[in-house]
């Protein structure tokens, strides 16, 4: 689990955010948005695994597939959360706005877990792992912030 908490995690997370507040434009409703965001994710996936394995010209053909399926699962991993938000806020028969706000809130409090998850890995002091965490929940913060923009 600790291999899928990495870069990929982070960007996966950013991704995944940016493309369920871009999709939300549509207003196709919640299903639509999720199938979409996965489909979308999936493909950037496929993307940046075969680059790793074309970029990978220092090991056999089995292990560049093996250490870019590794080093990519935290691009998949990065869909979990707000999928199941959007899934949970679709149950509760939200409106796909509040749905749509909730998962990218639920991206802010994944991307604060993955900094100061990392900074916990560096062994960081309090502070750092707040500066750490706080740094990478800006990234969904700018998101947000787009959205508002937009809409």
């Amino acid at each position: 689990m600790s291999r899928a908490i990495n870069a990929e995690a982070v960007y996966g997370t950013v991704l995944t955010a940016g493309v369920i507040s871009a999709f939300s434009l549509y207003n196709e409703g919640i299903l639509a948005l999720i199938l979409r965001t996965s489909g979308t994710v999936l493909v950037f996936w496929i993307a940046h695994v075969y680059a790793e394995i074309v970029g990978n010209r220092d090991s056999g053909w089995r292990l560049a597939v093996r250490e870019a399926l590794q080093r990519s699962a935290g691009l998949l991993w990065a869909l979990i959360v707000p999928l199941v938000t959007l899934a949970t806020a679709a149950v509760l028969r939200t409106t796909e706005n509040t749905a749509v706000d909730m998962a990218l809130w639920a991206c802010v409090g994944t991307l604060a877990l993955l900094g100061w998850w990392a900074a916990r890995q560096r062994h960081a002091r309090l502070p750092g792992k707040i500066l750490t965490a706080a740094g990478t929940a800006t990234l969904g913060l700018a998101l947000i912030t787009l959205k508002a923009f937009v809409h």
